[in-house]
């Protein structure tokens, strides 16, 4: 009979740990997604910007952005990894990967919401007009026919006017896309980060 409720206090401590890790997990992933998602959708901007403007500071800035929005995912991932080592817990790596798909998911979703934004109440063609003019340039002609590349900047004029065409919620879907098939595969790299045993 001891023997039993011992067992039993042994599973129970488990189930427990087990729903610890999981409520941890999943209010991080949302509260560190919209982190990275704000700077994914801040490169964005100051990208759309620094073309529309042709500013090179802004330009700079959406560089440094794009940066901080890779390392940011594993920061935030090792961030956690700490925490729960502090509190003498650790999720296994199929919890620190639901972790990290969930949170770069919040991240496509904050990052769509302002690409949709921007689409649907700022944007009036300005961005693919620049960049369909950036693309057009006799000095970036001329350097894409001695790299051998004509047939690769057509193509690319092609899919910007297709593009052009599309609704602000179709726009943002294919940056949606993107984003999802890159998150996916960075979800396998944060998830080694946040389950990754650590030192206390």
């Amino acid at each position: 009979m001891q023997k039993h409720n011992d067992s039993q206090l042994q599973i129970d401590s488990l189930q427990l740990k087990m729903a610890t890790r999981n409520t941890v997990y999943k209010s991080y992933s949302m509260e560190y997604g919209t982190f990275v998602g704000l700077a994914w959708g801040g490169a964005f901007l100051t990208y759309v910007e620094g073309i529309s403007y042709n500013n090179g500071l802004l330009i700079l800035l959406c560089l440094v952005l794009c940066g901080v929005g890779v390392v940011l995912p594993f920061a935030l991932a090792y961030r956690l990894n700490r925490k729960m080592s502090l509190a003498d817990e650790r999720m296994n790596y199929l919890q620190g990967l639901l972790f990290s798909f969930s949170m770069f998911m919040y991240a496509c979703l904050m990052n769509g919401l302002i690409v949709f934004s921007f689409f649907q109440f700022i944007d009036d063609g300005r961005l693919m007009e620049e960049l369909n003019n950036l693309l057009t340039q006799p000095e970036m002609t001329k350097t894409y026919q001695q790299m051998g590349m004509a047939s690769q900047q057509t193509q690319m004029i092609n899919i910007l006017k297709e593009i052009d065409v599309l609704s602000a919620w179709e726009k943002t879907l294919v940056v949606f896309n993107n984003n999802f098939f890159f998150s996916v595969i960075l979800s396998f790299v944060a998830a080694f980060v946040a389950s990754r045993k650590s030192k206390r």
